[in-house]
């Protein structure tokens, strides 16, 4: 057994890797009762659509919102996994970070050095991470991602790492490497890794995981968050980051989750309706149901050591999914199930459930880009000097009128997309300009795209002006203006 595997052989027990000892847990549970600053457990999801958070599948999910506030109008900073995700960890927008695609990067310095987990580190805190993070896309490379990348991942601001790629990415490539990641030293230990890698290609044409759910992806990283609570025995609060791999396709979950039939699910909205699209909407489905399940054993794990009433968590995810609506298997676009995704907040100090009016849900425009200050602020790091373009999500819990938007913004590419309380606009000038205009009042489907249709100029050019002095406000340049101006030479020679 080499090096790394000695390191790695028991990623469920944390009391070695921690140095915790069983006479330190009993002390540690009570040391919370004294600490000033919450505990904050941020679990993000990958490309989970907003209308599957709160259902009878999600359980644990549902009454953990309602024991917080739900924001109803979220919308990712971009429509893909690795610029969605250095996005909420810098707050800054992919235009900013020069993260536009996946497999791009690496990161500047700057900004890694200055992701909110390394604010929370000077701050006192103690970090962890485990899941998927994407701040390094290693898709189809082969790599054994703890030798390569496990000291980067800490300069991202994080004590402790657990790292595991999704499915498709630990499939072999055209050179028969797969990614090595804690999650596969895991099924080594336990003798699985053949059976996983000779089975995963049948399983995901099934939909079936070949493996039990603890022994998933998922069920791996759910019961290692479980064991970092159960085991943390420092007298200073945790950040905790758990990323869970589901939703995100191939859509495949063990045989012990399945329980959606095919024929329950809703049709796709302006897409093809047939048994192959229901059967993966129907697996999809029962993917965030068992994400649900191990979010149970988070919040159990947090009760029984007493951590609740210092806790804080945050749920979202990078962002949705078209889930076959408008034809689209793919999340690459600007609809409400794709660039809208889910957020709540909950625990310690956040308003729940009121007697009077139920459950808590603010129709603000939020951006994921407001995770950013709102853990600032809950962990009391002064961020008042930095020039970030979110919000405190705390402050609009409270009612400050303040930190409301009259629009928010997602970016992808060339294109942009602009979001007020009555229209969505999506800006491209490589393709002539507006490209999808919706009045999401009338039209709540985008059913009906009403880009250059005659009538609709002036909403089109107040969108445009509110996007122009947006780019302006973002980067200090006249890069919009240029591209502006491109489009209308383009239009002008078209016509």
């Amino acid at each position: 057994m080499d090096n790394v595997t000695k390191r790695r052989s028991i990623q469920r027990t944390l009391i070695v890797v921690m140095g915790v000892s069983i006479f330190c847990l009993a002390t540690a549970a009570k040391g919370q009762d004294t600490l000033a600053k919450p505990n904050i457990i941020f679990i993000m999801v990958d490309q989970m659509r907003p209308d599957h958070l709160i259902g009878p599948t999600t359980p644990n999910l549902s009454t953990l919102s309602e024991g917080g506030v739900r924001f109803i109008h979220n919308y990712t900073a971009s429509p893909l996994c690795q610029p969605s995700r250095i996005s909420i960890i810098t707050g800054l927008y992919p235009s900013q970070t020069k993260i536009y695609g996946n497999q791009t990067g690496p990161l500047s310095d700057e900004l890694r050095d200055n992701t909110f987990m390394n604010e929370l580190q000077k701050a006192g805190y103690y970090t962890g991470f485990i899941g998927k993070h994407h701040y390094i896309d290693r898709y189809a490379t082969g790599t054994n991602m703890i030798q390569a990348d496990a000291d980067e991942i800490k300069k991202y601001g994080f004590n402790y790492v657990v790292q595991v790629a999704d499915i498709s990415e630990h499939i072999p490539n055209s050179n028969h490497s797969e990614n090595v990641d804690d999650y596969i030293y895991y099924l080594r230990e336990k003798g699985l890794e053949k059976t996983y890698f000779d089975n995963i290609r049948s399983g995901i044409r099934s939909g079936i995981h070949p493996l039990k759910s603890e022994d998933t992806e998922d069920g791996f990283i759910g019961l290692t968050a479980r064991d970092f609570i159960d085991n943390y025995n420092k007298n200073v609060p945790f950040y905790l980051s758990v990323s869970f791999i589901s939703p995100h396709p191939p859509y495949v979950v063990p045989e012990e989750f399945i329980s959606t039939k095919p024929e329950d699910t809703v049709a796709p909205l302006g897409g093809i309706d047939n048994k192959a699209t229901r059967l993966k909407r129907a697996r999809y489905k029962d993917m965030v149901s068992q994400v649900d399940f191990y979010v149970g054993k988070i919040i159990k794990s947090l009760k029984e050591r007493e951590f609740s009433d210092n806790t804080v968590i945050i749920f979202t995810a990078d962002h949705g999914d078209n889930l076959g609506d408008y034809g689209i298997w793919d999340k690459r676009y600007f609809y409400e199930q794709s660039a809208g995704v889910p957020l709540f907040i909950s625990g310690k100090g956040i308003p729940g459930k009121d007697i009077r009016i139920g459950n808590i849900q603010s129709k603000a425009l939020v951006s994921s880009l407001d995770i950013y200050p709102t853990i600032m602020n809950l962990a009391g790091v002064d961020i008042s000097d930095r020039k970030l373009p979110g919000k405190n999500l705390l402050n609009i819990i409270k009612g400050n009128n303040e930190d409301l938007r009259s629009a928010v913004f997602s970016q992808l590419g060339t294109l942009v997309m602009i979001r007020t309380a009555r229209w969505k606009m999506v800006f491209d000038p490589e393709e002539g300009g507006t490209y999808y205009l919706f009045n999401l009042i009338n039209d709540p489907k985008e059913l009906n795209n009403l880009a250059g249709v005659a009538g609709y100029e002036s909403i089109t050019a107040d969108l445009t002006k509110k996007l122009l002095s947006f780019y302006i406000g973002l980067n200090q340049s006249t890069q919009m203006k240029e591209q502006l101006r491109l489009q209308k030479v383009r239009v002008g020679a078209m016509n």
